[in-house]
């Protein structure tokens, strides 16, 4: 017996060895096995099975398998196809993409981990019943009656920020696991599992687990081998719970289906929103998109009749949403404090005061980690760079040092300037670090907590800070973009944006439709609670269309319609396919060469007709990262048979020249 076999390398093809079934045991699709590979031994998965001798170059033998891993790691087919899919889609080496669908730890099977008291209590805890509005039952009967009709309908359910989306999936859950099936909810960030998590806890019948890559190998193989033999039915899960093995799954929900942080930034560069709708098509399943701010994508699927859509209008506590503040930066400058001028402006100060008198909450929404952006020299206008990457590097007052957000790189601050020698040094743009600062300075009885990547470094460390703010320990939050998705503060009635136009004028053909997904989402986190809520956007072009949506002056049935339309003028997604080619290289002037060679060919091609399709090559956004050069050549492909084979080609020429190739299908960021 043969078998072909896929190994965790950056390689395309299946491996052939022998198979001994008598000595190892029978063998499926899917099983897991130890094989020599090179000068060592790799797990691999098999991926087909044959009695026929395979065809081997003159004097080439064949090798044997050394070792079968336990059948209780077999991947069941749906997954097999599921990655298989991907790795062409995304165009990942197949073996790497199986092992992202492979349990931790497969040399051995790790001891059943006991649950903690903590998560003993949370199943045993009394459930939680609550009735649904008439809105809501409308929307889960129209889903009810479509499945019924077509089992594997894919929705999407729009609803205004606090309008109660979560009862919906909660109700449509429990009629799906009332059947006998299991159920996923994928969510975008694995600081919303553990919330979400709960609120399914509280109301189903059912245990539900927690999945995403921050558990112990131990909880995550246990979990994987109870999933996979229907002890656990409910899965709340990050973007890697798309692989989760379930038994017989019944319903996938994608919850902020919109969310950039579905789309896998590094290796396997897949979009799990777009997987999670294949493998619900597969298996014959309904699939619920749910937004306050849909996609594009999602919208053009509705338009294309291959998703049903369906609204919640109204928000379930009865509240109005948040009235909305536009504050003029033009009009009136932010208000000097400390030794970094804070990003605030005196009515957005006042805002702030006023809402901490009343005992209620804050929540600032800026996009800008450490002390300062940048360390800048007075005397001669020198500012602290990355020896490795192109950027500035980002000044932490606290810990005093200048850090890199690429490659990590730190140093210490210097006392004295490297060019001129002067000692004016002075930090540039606030951050959450200085504008944590400046607050106690600008406003009385103030209680601050911060949610970055800087100040939150482990799950636990993100529980506590949520649960602080929730417990009103604090009456101002801080944050990033970890601060919009999905947080249900009820004291919560003021939010402010510090700058908008960081939002509205990022170089990428989705920056309007990210920054009205942005700033709805980070002002639905006001009045949800009955109290009323008030939002603050601070920024310079407040003439701006997204900025008119907000404020009730511009359609938003318009903007989406204007959008779409200039996308399909300019052949961009959702209408083509877009595809990046990442070329790195330590020398600047072989990669900037390389690049435009192959920019020539795809033209060539493509000929006259589908060459203006093609964009650049250019410097990547990131021009230098790691001492690797980057241009980026994109092709907008008007079929998925097209970009493969265009594809091939860069692939093939880029391996024989010898420079690094990053290919991105459907790429999100620049």
């Amino acid at each position: 017996m043969f078998v072909k076999v896929a190994v965790p390398r950056p390689l395309e093809t299946f491996f052939d060895y022998g198979y001994d079934a008598e000595e190892l045991g029978p063998i499926s699709v899917g099983d897991w096995v130890r094989v020599p590979f090179g000068r060592s031994k790799l797990n691999a998965c098999v991926m087909e099975i044959s009695n026929e001798t395979p065809a081997l170059p003159k004097g080439v033998g064949i090798k044997s398998v050394a070792e079968r891993l336990s059948v209780e790691f077999r991947l069941p087919e749906d997954i097999v196809k599921l990655c298989r899919f991907g790795s062409e889609y995304y165009q990942y080496p197949i073996g790497e993409a199986m092992f992202v669908a492979a349990p931790p730890k497969m040399e051995k099977l790790l001891g059943t981990r006991q649950e903690s008291g903590s998560e003993e209590q949370l199943v045993s805890k009394q459930k939680r019943e609550r009735q649904l509005t008439a809105e809501q039952r409308k929307v889960l009967e129209g889903i009810q009656s479509a499945i019924q009709d077509r089992p594997d309908s894919a929705f999407l359910l729009e609803g205004v920020t606090g309008s109660g989306k979560t009862e919906v999936y909660i109700e449509l859950a429990r009629s799906i696991l009332h059947s006998g099936k299991s159920v996923l909810i994928l969510v975008p960030e694995i600081s919303l599992t553990a919330q979400l998590r709960e609120r399914f806890q509280s109301s189903l019948p059912e245990k539900v687990v927690l999945w995403h890559s921050a558990l112990s190998d131990g909880l995550r193989q246990n979990q994987w081998r109870k999933v996979k033999n229907g002890e656990i039915r409910v899965v709340v899960g990050a973007r890697s719970a798309l692989f989760a093995p379930f038994r017989e799954l019944g319903l996938i929900v994608v919850d902020e289906e919109h969310d950039a942080t579905y789309k896998q930034e590094e290796r396997f560069r897949y979009q799990a929103r777009d997987l999670a709708l294949f493998r619900a098509k597969q298996a014959g399943i309904p699939i619920v998109l749910g937004s306050a701010t849909p996609s594009l994508e999602s919208i053009h699927r509705v338009r294309e009749g291959r998703v049903i859509h369906l609204k919640l209008e109204s928000r379930f506590s009865g509240s109005a949403l948040p009235v909305i503040h536009p504050v003029s930066m033009i009009e009136e400058p932010p208000v000097g404090a400390g030794t970094v001028k804070t990003p605030l402006a005196e009515t957005t100060i006042r805002a702030m005061q006023e809402t901490i008198d009343r005992g209620e909450q804050v929540m600032i929404f800026l996009n800008r980690r450490g002390y300062s952006q940048f360390l800048l020299c007075q005397g001669c206008g020198w500012v602290g760079k990355c020896d490795q990457c192109s950027i500035s590097l980002t000044h932490y007052r606290k810990r005093n040092e200048l850090k890199c957000h690429v490659c990590g790189t730190k140093t210490k601050v210097p006392e004295t300037c490297g060019e001129c020698g002067g000692t004016e040094l002075f930090g540039m743009g606030s951050g959450t670090e200085s504008l944590e600062e400046d607050l106690s300075m600008v406003l009385t009885g103030a209680k601050t907590l911060r949610l970055d990547r800087d100040q939150i470094t482990s799950q636990k460390r993100l529980e506590e800070t949520l649960a602080e703010f929730r417990n009103l320990q604090a009456n101002i939050l801080i944050g990033t973009q970890m601060l919009v998705k999905g947080h249900d503060f009820p004291k919560v009635t003021c939010v402010v944006v510090a700058s908008v136009d960081s939002l509205l004028k990022w170089p990428d053909f989705r920056a309007s439709e990210r920054a009205l997904q942005t700033l709805i989402q980070v002002s639905g986190r006001a009045g949800r609670a009955g109290l009323p809520g008030r939002v603050f956007l601070q920024g310079y072009d407040l003439d701006h269309p997204v900025i008119k949506i907000l404020r009730g002056e511009g359609s938003l049935s318009e903007f989406v319609t204007d959008e779409l339309e200039m996308r399909k003028m300019l052949h961009y997604p959702p209408d083509s396919r877009l595809v990046r080619y990442r070329f790195e290289h330590e020398q600047e002037g072989r990669c900037k060469e390389f690049a435009s060679r192959v920019g020539s060919l795809v033209r060539g091609e493509l000929g006259e007709e589908l060459a203006d399709r093609v964009l650049g090559p250019s410097e990547a956004l990131l021009f230098r990262a790691q001492n690797r050069y980057r241009y980026d050549l994109y092709f907008k492909s008007p079929t998925l048979d097209l970009l493969f084979r265009v594809s091939r080609s860069v692939r093939r020429v880029s391996a024989e020249a010898g420079v690094n190739l990053v290919v991105d299908v459907d790429p999100y960021h620049s």
